[in-house]
């Protein structure tokens, strides 16, 4: 069904965006001299929710190996709550692209537990608002993405074992490597995470099996609005099929005063 097709997007989108949200420029660089790997981390994640709200236009492209390219563009609404109400962020993808779409929406209510995230879909057509349940799907492999709804979830940094590893160049800037082993049963063996030591952002992941087989690669391009680091770009290539994601974000503003209200099942249907 053309609507699944369009769900499984917008929770790549979700996958893609939720990990990297806004960096404060300001903010101190990760710990230095001789930082760990955990606090690498932790310094780095705790950039990726350093504002109140955001909005923005994605424009999302899948381009298959012959070609073939599925483009949807949306227009996000993320507010941060940092941990009040027992949520991390609440987000809102309104479709504006193709036609045949437009006013589809997500509403995804992030919390700090695994498995615990709230989704709604909303159907114009229908003026009809039903519940998800990403959790069913956590483990799944959906067939035209190549990152899974897992994804979305940020880890908490005691989940795995972190190991730094020796300093690498991402696209002009130099980066810590740190390579975060999931101690638990899961569908990636480990992440390598590439996070630029002057901004803090991250710049790079490598997803690898449980045997050590490359997956998928991911790199974020970002751009500075009001002091702030947001998204500019990112691209995610499958090691094995060459298939790419694009992720494009343009007309952002920053700490737009985003009401409550604005992120609520009701709010769907205005």
């Amino acid at each position: 069904m053309k609507t699944q097709a369009l769900a499984r997007i917008s929770l790549l989108l979700f996958s893609l965006l939720l990990p990297a949200l806004p960096v404060t420029a300001q903010e101190e660089a990760p710990p230095k001299p001789a930082p760990t790997a955990e606090a690498i981390i932790k310094a780095a994640y705790k950039r990726m929710y350093g504002m109140k709200d955001q909005t923005s236009q994605v424009t999302f492209r899948i381009v298959d190996t012959d070609g073939t390219e599925k483009k949807t563009i949306f227009r996000l609404y993320w507010k941060n709550y940092a941990g009040q109400e027992n949520l991390t962020s609440k987000t809102l993808l309104v479709t504006e692209s193709p036609a045949s779409d437009k006013g589809i929406k997500f509403l995804l209510w992030e919390r700090p537990q695994e498995n615990q995230a709230d989704l709604w879909l909303y159907l114009p057509e229908l003026r009809q608002v039903r519940r998800l349940q990403p959790g069913r799907h956590h483990h799944e492999k959906e067939p035209d993405s190549d990152l899974l709804f897992e994804d979305m979830h940020q880890r908490p940094v005691e989940w795995d074992r972190h190991r730094l590893l020796p300093e690498e160049e991402v696209r002009g800037e130099v980066c810590y490597v740190v390579e975060s082993t999931l101690k638990e049963h899961h569908l990636y063996g480990k992440k390598v995470l590439y996070i630029s030591k002057n901004e803090g952002t991250l710049r790079k992941i490598d997803y690898f099996s449980d045997g050590g087989t490359l997956l998928k690669t991911q790199w974020i391009d970002w751009q500075l609005v009001d002091n702030v680091y947001v998204w500019k770009a990112s691209q995610v290539v499958n090691a094995e099929s060459s298939r790419k994601t694009f992720v494009e974000v343009s007309d952002i503003r920053i700490n737009a005063g985003l009401q409550d209200d604005q992120f609520s099942e009701r709010a769907l249907k205005r």
